[in-house]
C-alpha cells in the first residue's frame, strides 16, 4: 500500500467510526500528507484522529476465530457446530501455508502507522504542549503491544524500528527475525521510555462506584496511562519467564529465535517486581460484582479497556444461550460454544476445596456448593436463567436432540455464558457489550490479573509468601467462596507447598478468566498443552429418568491434534517465499 493510499484508507476508516465535519468537508483527493499533519491544526485534532484509528484496530476476543472465541481451540471448550473451520484448527490443520489467528501483517501495518505518526506528528504546532507528548507515547506503548502480541505468537520477529517501510522497500525482502530475548528487551525499554510521558492516571473515585450499568466518569477511559504501559511490561515478562520461552527452546538445539538458550530465575523476580509495582500504587480494586464487565465500560478493576462503541445489543445473548431459548423464528438460541467437563470440573467447591467424582456426594449433584463463577460462565443443567432451568439431559428443551430442525446445539451438555448478564428471574436478558457490525469494547488487562500474575511469579521465584497466597485469597474471596477456617481461609493452607500452590494458580486463571483469552495462551507458555489439550476432551451425557432421577456419564468429545511445534505458530509461507533470510519456526 502506497503512502496515498494508506493516508485514504484511515480517513474512510476515521470518517466511520468517528463522523467529524472537517473530515467530512475534505475532498478525498485532498486528503494528503500535509492535510493529515497540517501545520495550521493547532489542536492537533486531524493527528488525534490518526491515533485514534490505532486504537480502533486493537484486537477484541468474543467471537472473532471463525465465529468463536479463541477458548473453543483449548481444553476450555469446542465449537456446537461440527463444521465450524476452528474444528480443522482443533485437528491440527494448520501450517505455513494455512495459518489461523495469524496477527503478523496487522501487526506490521501498526507499526506502519505508528512510524509514520512519529516521523511526521512534530510538524503540527500543538496550542497544547502535552498533547503531543500524550499521542507518541501512546503511539509506542500500542506499537510495543503489538510486538507483544507477536513474540507470543511466533517468538522472536524482526524489529524495524521507527522506519515506516514502503511497499517497493528492497529492505522488506532481506529483513531478518531479532531474537525472542532482544524483542523482550526492545517492549520492555520502548514502555520504560514512555510511561512518564503518558496521560496521567485517573483516580480510583472516577473509575466508578461498583454500578453494573453505569461508566465510570473517566473522561479519558481507554486512552493509555502509565499503568497501562506498566502492565504490557509485566505480562511480557510474565510470558518471557515462563516455561515455554525460559527452559530449552523448542525444536532442540540453542534457538535464539524461539525463546532464551538457558534458564535464569530472575526473569520470575522482573515480572513479580513489575506486577507489584501497579498494585503498590492503589489505583484499582476488585470490583464486588463480576457482571460487571458485561455492561460497563469503565470500572474500578480494568486497567485497560478496548473502548469500542458503547452500544449494548441483544446479538451475543442469543449467540451464546441455549438452544431452547428464544424460539422465535430465526432468532432462536444459537449456544455457539459448547464449554467442557474439564473446564466445569475446574472449578471448586464453595468452599475453595476441589470439586471431585469419586466423591458421592458431590457426583451425585455435580452442579451444588459450587463456586458462585461457574453460575456466572457456564449453562449448566438446572442453571436458572429468565426464569427457568436449563435442561440439558437427553431430549430437554435445551437438548432436543433434533438435529433437523437445530443442528448446532452442545456436545458437552453444557452452553458458555461468560459476558451475560445476571438475567436468572428476569423475563428477557439484558443487551451486552458485543456488537456484530462495529468496535465493541473488550477488556485487555484486568487487575486481577495482576494479582495472580504477581502470585504465579513470587511463587516460581522463592515459593509460596503469605502476600502472593493473600492475593489469591482475595480473589476467591471476590467471587464467593467460604472463607473457611483460619490457617486455610478460602480452600488455601497457609503452608501450601510451591507444587501445589502453582497448581492453585493456574486452576484459580482458569476460572478468574475463562473465555477472556487466557487459557490458549496459559497452557503454551506454561508448556503443558501435551498433559491438558493434547489428549481427550470431555463432555456429559445427561439422562433423565420418568421419577426425575438424572444420570451422568463422562464422554469422549475428541482427541486435539498437538505437536510440539504447535507451542509457536508458523509463519505464513507468504513471508518466507519472498524472503529467503525469514526463518521458519522449528518443525514446520
Amino acid at each position: 500500500m502506497n503512502r496515498f493510499k494508506l493516508y485514504i484508507s484511515i480517513i474512510i476508516i476515521v470518517l466511520s467510526l468517528h463522523a467529524c465535519e472537517s473530515f467530512e468537508d475534505i475532498p478525498l483527493n485532498l486528503a494528503t500528507e500535509d492535510y493529515m499533519w497540517d501545520e495550521n491544526d493547532a489542536t492537533g485534532e486531524i493527528a488525534s484522529k490518526w491515533v485514534t484509528d490505532m486504537y480502533s484496530q486493537l484486537p477484541a476476543g468474543y467471537v472473532r476465530l471463525n465465529s468463536m472465541p479463541l477458548e473453543c481451540v483449548s481444553d476450555d471448550a469446542v465449537p456446537s457446530n461440527t463444521g465450524n473451520a476452528s474444528w480443522n484448527v482443533i485437528r491440527g490443520g494448520y501450517s505455513p501455508m494455512a495459518t489461523f489467528d495469524d496477527n503478523w501483517t496487522n501487526a506490521y501495518s501498526q507499526f506502519r502507522r505508528a512510524n509514520i505518526f512519529l516521523a511526521n506528528y512534530k510538524r503540527i504546532p500543538f496550542s497544547d504542549p502535552s498533547l503531543p507528548k500524550y499521542l507518541e507515547a501512546e503511539v509506542r506503548t500500542i506499537r510495543a503491544y503489538y510486538y507483544f502480541e507477536l513474540i507470543k505468537r511466533y517468538g522472536g520477529v524482526p524489529i524495524i524500528g521507527d522506519k515506516a517501510f514502503e511497499a517497493t522497500d528492497p529492505e522488506l525482502l532481506s529483513l531478518k527475525r531479532n531474537t525472542f530475548e532482544e524483542c523482550v528487551n526492545y517492549i520492555v525499554s520502548e514502555l520504560d521510555a514512555v510511561t512518564d510521558n503518558l496521560r496521567p492516571e485517573a483516580p480510583l473515585s472516577s473509575r466508578g462506584s461498583g454500578n453494573t450499568t453505569t461508566d465510570g466518569e473517566d473522561n479519558f477511559a481507554g486512552r493509555i496511562r502509565p499503568t497501562i504501559a506498566m502492565a504490557i511490561k509485566a505480562k511480557t515478562l510474565l510470558y518471557a519467564a515462563s516455561p515455554l520461552f525460559n527452559e530449552k527452546p523448542i525444536g532442540g538445539g540453542q534457538n535464539s529465535l524461539v525463546g532464551y538458550t538457558t534458564y535464569d530465575k530472575s526473569r520470575w523476580e522482573k515480572a513479580m517486581l513489575a506486577a507489584k509495582k501497579i498494585i503498590d500504587l492503589q489505583l484499582f480494586e476488585l470490583e464486588a460484582d463480576r457482571y460487571i464487565f458485561c455492561t460497563t465500560r469503565v470500572n474500578r478493576e480494568i486497567i485497560w479497556m478496548r473502548m469500542g462503541i458503547k452500544s449494548p445489543q441483544l446479538n451475543y445473548p442469543r449467540y451464546m444461550s441455549p438452544v431452547g431459548y428464544f424460539t422465535d423464528g430465526t432468532n432462536r438460541g444459537q449456544g455457539y460454544v459448547s464449554p467442557t467437563q474439564e473446564l466445569v470440573d475446574a472449578f471448586p467447591m464453595a468452599d475453595g476445596s476441589k470439586f471431585d467424582w469419586d466423591n458421592s456426594v458431590h457426583a451425585a449433584n455435580p452442579y451444588a456448593n459450587r463456586d458462585p463463577r461457574l453460575d456466572q460462565t457456564i449453562f449448566y443443567n438446572g442453571a436458572r436463567w429468565l426464569r427457568r432451568a436449563v435442561e440439558t439431559f437427553e431430549n430437554g428443551q435445551d437438548k432436543p436432540n433434533n438435529t433437523a430442525l437445530i443442528p448446532n446445539q452442545t456436545l458437552t451438555s453444557y452452553y458458555a455464558k461468560k459476558f451475560l448478564a445476571n438475567d436468572a428471574e428476569k423475563t428477557a436478558c439484558t443487551a451486552v457489550h458485543y456488537h456484530p457490525s462495529v468496535q465493541a469494547p473488550w477488556s485487555v488487562i484486568r487487575y486481577s490479573d495482576m494479582l495472580l500474575m504477581y502470585a504465579e511469579a513470587q511463587n516460581e521465584f522463592s515459593g509460596p509468601t503469605p502476600e502472593a497466597i493473600e492475593y489469591v485469597r482475595m480473589i476467591r474471596a471476590r467471587a464467593g467462596i467460604q472463607k473457611g477456617v483460619t490457617g486455610k481461609e478460602y480452600g488455601i493452607p497457609d503452608n501450601i507447598n510451591q507444587a501445589d500452590f502453582r497448581q492453585l494458580i493456574r486452576d484459580e486463571r482458569r476460572v478468574e478468566f475463562a473465555f477472556e483469552e487466557q487459557r490458549y495462551w496459559d497452557i503454551r507458555r506454561w508448556k503443558i498443552v501435551e498433559n491438558t489439550y493434547g489428549k481427550p476432551l470431555h463432555g456429559l451425557t445427561i439422562t433423565k429418568e420418568s421419577s426425575g432421577v438424572l444420570t451422568y456419564t463422562k464422554k469422549e468429545i475428541v482427541t486435539p491434534y498437538f505437536s510440539e511445534a504447535m507451542y509457536l505458530y508458523p509463519i505464513a509461507l507468504k513471508e518466507t517465499q519472498v524472503n529467503p533470510n525469514m526463518e521458519q519456526n522449528p518443525n514446520y
